[in-house]
């Protein structure tokens, strides 16, 4: 019997966060993935730290004053409001994700529990069981979040196996770097989750916005996947909380930056563009559609050249300090390595008494034959 393969919906968020309140954001969220359950999905994006929302809308608002002296106060009340993982806030998130038998890719500023005030920008993957499945930390900061995130590593790009396809992430900026996509490519990915930070209007311009289109449709097209395209807009709670005066509130216009949709594996819309204001876009997608374009481009199979082109990935995890054998560093204490010389000498003696003593036993057989060839030449009978 033939292989089968089952349609299915998808979602991709459209929303606002509540910025710098992470149980607001997360009540949000929860409502977000009832209403995509709702409406049929089992696989829901989310947009760019989404909980507890895009610390650059802070920075830009400020872009014509000198926000130094109020970013420290602004650095403790996002920390406080980073999500660690596992936690409180991560059991409320699994717990929508088993309710809505979906599985669920939220972006979020994690903070680190083992090293203080270390925060990453990243995507938590939940199963339908209400699962974590596994986080990936941005690896690459852009612009302004370099003042607040701090990069990932390897150990953390990952493809997530789940009945509906090999499921993976980027965020934002990640899709204009062809080894990172390339990298998940290679490692199986059929659906991906593309977050995005909001560009909002007068904040930023059309071509930013195009970019993103382009970005994501190039990947669908290119790998021949679907993408889920998860884009935030930036509300009225938002604009009033970053701006201090009408200056900075003209930088904004409310509800928009958005563009979230669903791309199919020929980079063809299935759902959306959607520009403005918040809701979810949907559509019923279908792994056996990919299979026509890879039968003419297969960029992971009969479509690129191994033997001329190859990616190395560095998976390891990376770490402010790492302990290491003596061994492993190259290098011994004095009193372990004069041991180890004592060693390898006393080996050494051994086998130059053991070569001396053959060398001696080969002479006498040596000489021992030398008198009996000469006693036969002689013609005296041998004892």
């Amino acid at each position: 019997m033939a292989d089968t393969f089952p349609r299915f919906k998808v979602a991709a968020v459209q929303a606002s966060a509540v910025l710098f309140d992470r149980e607001k954001t997360i009540d949000k969220a929860v409502c977000c993935i009832e209403e995509a359950a709702d409406k049929g999905a089992v696989i829901i994006g989310f947009p760019e730290t989404f909980i507890p929302g895009e610390p650059e809308i802070w920075y830009l608002a400020k872009r014509n004053s000198n926000p130094l002296h109020k970013q420290g106060k602004f650095f403790i009340e996002f920390v406080k409001n980073s999500v660690k993982i596992p936690s409180a806030a991560t059991d409320r998130l699994c717990q929508a994700a088993r309710k809505a038998h979906a599985y669920v890719v939220v972006g979020m500023s994690e903070v680190d529990d083992l090293f203080p005030g270390t925060l990453y920008l990243s995507q938590l993957f939940i199963s339908d069981a209400g699962e974590i499945m596994g986080v990936h930390r941005k690896l690459v900061n852009t612009t302004l979040e370099k003042f607040v995130f701090s990069p990932g590593d390897g150990s953390y790009l990952n493809v997530y196996d789940t009945p509906y396809g090999k499921l993976s992430g980027l965020s934002c900026g990640e899709h204009a770097h062809g080894l990172f996509k390339y990298a998940l490519l290679a490692m199986g990915s059929q659906i991906h989750v593309s977050s995005w930070a909001p560009f909002p209007d007068h904040m930023s311009d059309q071509v930013q916005r195009d970019s993103v289109d382009f970005r994501v449709r190039q990947f669908a097209h290119e790998g021949k996947i679907f993408v889920i395209n998860s884009c935030a807009v930036t509300s009225k709670q938002n604009i009033d909380f970053c701006c201090d005066t009408q200056e900075e509130r003209d930088c904004f216009v409310e509800n928009t930056g958005g563009g979230s949709s669903i791309v199919g594996p020929s980079g063809q819309y299935l759902a959306g563009p959607m520009k403005e204001g918040e809701g979810i876009v949907v559509a019923e997608i279908c792994l056996e559609d990919a299979l026509p374009g890879k039968q003419v481009h297969n960029v992971l199979g009969h479509y690129t050249r191994w033997d001329i082109f190859s990616l190395n990935f560095n998976r390891e995890r990376l770490l402010p300090f790492k302990s290491m054998s003596a061994q492993e560093n190259g290098a011994a204490e004095p009193a372990v390595e004069l041991q180890r010389i004592k060693k390898e000498i006393r080996e050494i003696g051994k086998r130059v008494d053991g070569l001396m003593e053959e060398r001696n036993q080969s002479a006498q057989s040596r000489m021992g034959n030398r008198q009996v060839d000469s006693l036969s030449a002689r013609g005296q009978p041998r004892r």
